[in-house]
Parts: C-alpha cells; structure tokens; sequence
C-alpha cells in the first residue's frame, strides 16, 4: 500500500491535473490486516479516453527533465515486487527486473524445465541483442517516469471536468517505450491506436528495426504471472520467448547495428 501512495504521489507530482491527489495510507487500528489508500474523489466517466486525448498528457510526463529521486519508494508491477535498484544501464536494469519476474512466476506456478531453458537463452542472446543497441553505437536513453499499467481500468474522463484521469500507477523509472508493453495485450482496448499516436509523438529509439521485439520483450512474462490460475498465459509466453530466441539465435553478437 506504501507502495502505491508512493507512485501516486509521484505521478500526480508529474501531472496534477490529471491524478487524483493521493491524501493518505494506512491500515485500521480496528483490523491491522485491513489496509486503505485515500485519494481525492472524482466522479469520472467509465470509458477510455481516445489517444489524441491520453498520449499528449503520458508524452509530457516522459519528457519532463527531473532528476530521479535517490530513493524508489514504489516498487510493485501491479501486485508483483518489482526489483527496480538502479542500474547503470537499461539493459541491467531490465534485466534485473526479469529475474525477479521469473522467479515470482515460478513460486506461482512450479518449474518448468522448457521454460527454464528459454529463459536462460533470453538472458544470455535475447536481451542483450534488443537492449544493449539503445546504449551502444553512439545511441543513449533519457531515463523517464512511466505508469507501467495504462489499462481501461486505470484511465478515465472526470464527468466535471473531461479531462484525462490517470490513477493506480504502478510507477518506476525506465526506457520510455517500456510504457507500451500493456498496450500489447489483445485484452486490452488501448492497442495499436494508441500506441499509433504515442510513435507520432515520441518517435522510436533507435534502432528502429528492433521496436516491435523490444516491445514484445516487455510484455513477455507479467500476464503469466498476474494470471497464474490460467495455463494459457504461459503457454503464450513461451511461444513468445521461442519466437525471439529463434530470431536472435547469436544473440548481441549477431548485432547488425554494432559500429566497427
């Protein structure tokens, strides 16, 4: 619960007008294992914003130029203990937060032995391969505060004042395009459109030809573990991770994109 006041307090800091101010956090002196969250209420309409409406408020946020603070007080991908320290490059820092993903979805699940060995083949080929040119060549990423969860869910209309309202972050610090990851879902009615209009006004990093494997790269493993009861998430998941390991079967080696 710290954790959500936590980036909530961070996001509204980013765009006041577009969060709920988050007010307090606790649990009740009554029943210790209750816990609550309080936020400013606002009546807000069930339906998604268009992405002409919701791109331009989540690109000001992931350009605003503000020091990353020390220390992450917030540090859960939904209900998952995200392991975010701060690392010197994305390609760690990703790499990082996947190891505790896997090891999270393997509690919930059991060991797999096939998802084991694709696993280590995306440590050892997949990431480096799609991460590491963003950092290499000449290239450098602006590390940027992303939501992490822009679901319909958790962006609305206020009914009073239609602007775009953003809550139930699941903050951290990242490569901007790490934002998209949810959007990949097709359960998920903020898809291409949307992510269609965020390309027009971020653009892509480069190397281009490596977005849409980065994108998937993201997305890859938190349904199967937001989902463990359901044996297609994971099944989907190592489709995904066989797809990218036969592409990238040398992994940063293979790299067209390296400088000679």
């Amino acid at each position: 619960m710290r954790g959500s006041f936590e980036s909530e307090m961070t996001f509204y800091s980013f765009c006041p007008d577009h969060v709920p101010k988050p007010i307090a956090w606790g649990n009740y002196e009554s029943d210790t294992t209750t816990w609550f969250y309080l936020c400013d209420f606002h009546d807000m309409i069930d339906d998604l914003p268009g992405p002409d409406d919701l791109v331009p408020v989540i690109a000001d946020v992931q350009t605003a130029r503000v020091a990353k603070p020390s220390n992450n007080n917030f540090n859960f991908l939904a209900d998952i203990h995200n392991d975010d320290k701060w690392q010197v490059s994305w390609e760690l820092q990703f790499t990082q937060a996947m190891r505790r993903m896997f090891s999270h979805e393997e509690q919930l699940r059991g060991k797999d032995d096939r998802l084991t060995e694709l696993r280590e083949d995306l440590f050892e080929k997949v990431i480096p391969r799609l991460l590491r040119p963003l950092e290499t060549s000449g290239h450098s990423l602006q590390p940027c505060l992303i939501h992490s969860d822009l679901c319909p869910s958790s962006v609305m209309v206020d009914e009073d004042t239609s602007k775009v309202m953003i809550f139930d972050s699941c903050a951290y610090w990242s490569h901007n395009e790490a934002e998209l990851g949810t959007w990949r879902s097709t359960q998920n009615k903020s898809g291409p459109p949307y992510s269609s209009e965020y390309i027009v006004k971020m653009g892509i990093s480069e190397p281009v030809e490596d977005w849409d494997d980065r994108n998937a790269l993201r997305y890859i493993l938190l349904l199967s573990t937001m989902y463990p009861d359901d044996p297609k998430f994971r099944t989907m998941a190592m489709w995904e991770m066989q797809r990218l390991v036969d592409k990238f079967p040398m992994g940063y080696e293979g790299n067209q994109f390296v400088s000679p």
